[in-house]
């Protein structure tokens, strides 16, 4: 199933920037709806519930894109805006196939959704303080029906990679998969070795301890932020390269930090949780620690159409 073209253009004066961004994605979803109904035809599974429709990966991907200047988009195939810097006149015409654009975006996201799937049954945290899971620690070895489904999204969003016909994307892509399940597996196999401790507070700890695993959690995120600014052909100037990049650094930790939370909420209420409800207050403090940082490092963030793109990627988190 291959991303396809809207048949109409926009008419008259061209939409802004956020409702250029708001159709691609709306286009994206409408091929990821229909990966979900192909595999609800086969499978009677709630497929959606590891489905976010505002679509983080490609909104992250689309940042360094200023769609503002972007005419006729899925009038033509291919579409030419102005990514300029500093000032307009000073022209940085990009030419991009939206097509190949589509067919990226959706595969970033369905491996998005494997991702998701994965984390169900991953899920270290809410085993961990389960009375009905058993501790083992060849428990990454259980394949479950969400990793049966993690790895069917996977395949599913090769399809898609290939498509953007660049190799060296697609292994940069296939090297932050590496990456996050690794991470994954090491802080699971520390957390099961140190199961008996976490009710004394040693859960904040292992991940404090291990931070730049816990940073590489959400490396494909990472990588949909950077193959996007190289798709762009965005130049950013020398002075400017640290804010941005800190501020890229901290929406991935920021990321990783809420899906801690959603763990955690998800522990059973009555069990083994004395450190619980300790550790989530300190993930949610942390939370919004990154977030100032992020909103008060985007209001240093030139040109206006980037500080504006970024600002509206900063809600979605």
């Amino acid at each position: 199933m291959k991303a396809r073209q809207k048949e109409s253009g926009t008419k008259g004066k061209n939409s802004n920037n956020l409702e250029n961004k708001k159709r691609i994605i709306a286009e994206v979803n409408k091929i990821i709806s229909e990966e979900l109904r192909f595999l609800n035809g086969y499978y009677d599974y709630d497929l959606k519930k590891f489905y976010k429709c505002e679509l983080i990966y490609g909104s992250c991907f689309l940042v360094f894109f200023n769609l503002k200047e972007a005419k006729n988009i899925f009038r033509e195939e291919i579409i030419d805006f102005n990514n300029y810097f500093a000032l307009k006149k000073d022209k940085n015409i990009v030419r991009v196939n939206i097509w190949k654009i589509l067919n990226l975006i959706a595969g970033f996201e369905l491996l998005g959704i494997g991702i998701n799937a994965h984390g169900t049954s991953e899920n270290i945290i809410k085993n961990i303080y389960s009375i009905e899971s058993i501790l083992k620690e060849d428990i990454d070895k259980d394949y479950t029906l969400e990793l049966l489904f993690g790895d069917i999204f996977y395949s599913r969003a090769v399809n898609y990679l290939i498509n953007y016909n660049d190799f060296f994307v697609f292994e940069d892509i296939l090297k932050s998969l590496i990456s996050l399940h690794y991470s994954r597996l090491n802080i699971h196999q520390k957390l099961i070795k140190l199961a008996d401790e976490i009710p004394e507070g040693r859960l904040s700890g292992i991940y404090k301890e291990n931070i730049n695993e816990v940073k590489t959690l959400n490396a494909l995120l990472k990588s949909s932020f950077l193959i996007g600014l190289g798709a762009s052909n965005f130049k950013i100037e020398k002075i400017h390269t640290s804010l941005l990049f800190r501020v890229i650094e901290n929406m991935v930790l920021l990321k990783t930090y809420c899906d801690m939370e959603d763990h955690l909420k998800k522990i059973p209420p009555n069990n083994k949780n004395n450190g619980r409800d300790e550790y989530l207050s300190l993930v949610i403090s942390k939370q919004e620690s990154i977030r100032e940082k992020i909103n008060s490092d985007i209001d240093s963030i030139e040109p206006d159409w980037l500080k504006d793109n970024f600002k509206n990627l900063a809600k979605l988190f």
